[in-house]
């Protein structure tokens, strides 16, 4: 079959995001599937080309056929550039779908929800099916987070979001609130399909004290207890909880802030703990995924701040997966399906969402954990990502469907 990905980011294990849709479409074409893959020529990290050789740049990946095509780059700082970095993939991406030949099915990945549109218009021209994938559930995650604010855009996305649905044969869900979500919008339940995030155990092996402690030496984070966070550093992410905890205490020797990652609220975050001199927080530039071992090995426990609100507790991100597999306890703020894991797994604890003073006390409480109690936590969330969420389950899933609809 062949089978066409439409993804505004694709990155692989040399990349420094998330390989889900790289380990999909490689997965499928391990099983013969032709995966055709349009996505933009952007290193989304640092708002620039990727590739600077073609105005087209294609080439192959493990078996999967990957074409960039043009974007607008220097899209943070305003909403306006963000539009524009969407529609100008948009536009590219359509002539590029154009000049494709025997495309079986569509497989369009939200955000943005342009991709989606994208993706109805070639299914019905072409009268193949589309898989629509809603990572995010556009446009309510841009109005929830004050984004989009704008009357007609709001109304002009939402009919957006309708056609996709009823074009849509089969919905990908990524946590059980965006499938609530979907379905109160009147989508019918056996259109909608739950494969959440999970982990591609390769990336994990169990490292020795000795291999954790080469990389603690290589990041000069040995003599701490260090609280990681890795990700995107925007304004879903809710950082400022961290920060505000670090503040709260930064008279406590010997305990660290690390956030690594890239986003449009990195240099705000900066900026905080330049002017309140927190010198327990430190910021690492965003490491390339078959290397993110490394910089997980030096954390002591995980953090995975969220947002206040219902909205925000369907919220089941990629890092989640990362952290159980790199078996250390997990604190998270916020109820909802990312506590849920956490304490299903009995990795971890969990306190209100934007709650500094609470994350920050059970922060201290955990600094005084003994390393026995730690490694149970830390075992217990590895154990249950590799029996509920390894990737190459979700493949199969995934492979069925396309394969039976």
């Amino acid at each position: 079959m062949n089978i066409l990905i439409i993804v505004q980011i694709f990155e692989s294990h040399s990349d420094t995001g998330s390989d889900r849709h790289f380990f999909f479409a490689k997965e499928l074409a391990k099983k013969g599937h032709k995966v055709n893959v349009i996505t933009s020529n952007v290193d989304y990290k640092k708002a620039e080309r990727r590739f600077k050789k073609s105005f087209f740049y294609r080439k192959e990946i493990e078996g999967i056929n990957v074409t960039y095509v043009p974007a607008y780059t220097k899209f943070r700082g305003s909403f306006l550039k963000r539009i524009l970095f969407f529609v100008s993939f948009f536009i590219f991406s359509f002539f590029e779908i154009l000049r494709l030949k025997d495309i079986n099915l569509i497989y369009a990945v939200s955000t943005p929800l342009s991709n989606g549109f994208l993706g109805s218009i070639f299914s019905f021209i072409k009268k193949v099916p589309l898989f629509f994938e809603v990572t995010d559930v556009w446009p309510d995650a841009a109005i929830q987070t004050g984004v989009i604010k704008n009357g007609f855009i709001i109304r002009i996305s939402k009919a957006m979001e309708q056609i996709i649905y009823k074009q849509s044969q089969k919905v990908i869900c990524l946590t059980e609130g965006i499938k609530k979500n979907i379905q109160k919008k009147g989508v019918a339940i056996s259109k909608i399909i739950l494969i959440t995030n999970g982990v591609d155990l390769k990336l994990f092996p169990n490292l020795t004290e000795k291999e954790m402690n080469i990389f603690r030496v290589k990041y000069k984070l040995e003599k701490s207890f260090n609280c990681l966070y890795i990700g995107a550093h925007g304004l879903y992410n809710s950082l400022m909880t961290i920060l505000l905890a670090a503040n709260e205490i930064s008279h406590e020797q010997g305990i660290n802030f690390i956030l690594v990652g890239d986003g449009d609220e990195k240099s705000k975050l900066q900026d905080f703990a330049s002017k309140n001199n927190l010198k327990n927080v430190k910021f690492f530039d965003p490491v390339k995924r078959e290397e993110a071992i490394g910089i997980l090995s030096t954390a002591d426990i995980f953090l995975l701040p969220n947002r206040r609100g219902t909205f925000f507790e369907g919220n089941l991100p990629n890092k989640l997966f990362d952290y159980l597999a790199a078996s250390r306890p997990i604190l998270v703020s916020g109820y909802g399906e990312s506590a849920d894991l956490v304490l299903r797994a009995k990795a971890g604890f969990i306190v209100d969402a934007e709650d500094y003073k609470d994350f920050s006390s059970k922060i201290l409480d955990l600094s005084k954990f003994s390393k026995t109690q730690m490694n149970i936590m830390g075992k217990n969330g590895r154990n249950f990502v590799e029996k509920n969420y390894n990737r190459i389950d979700q493949v199969e899933v995934l492979s069925n469907l396309i394969i039976n609809g």
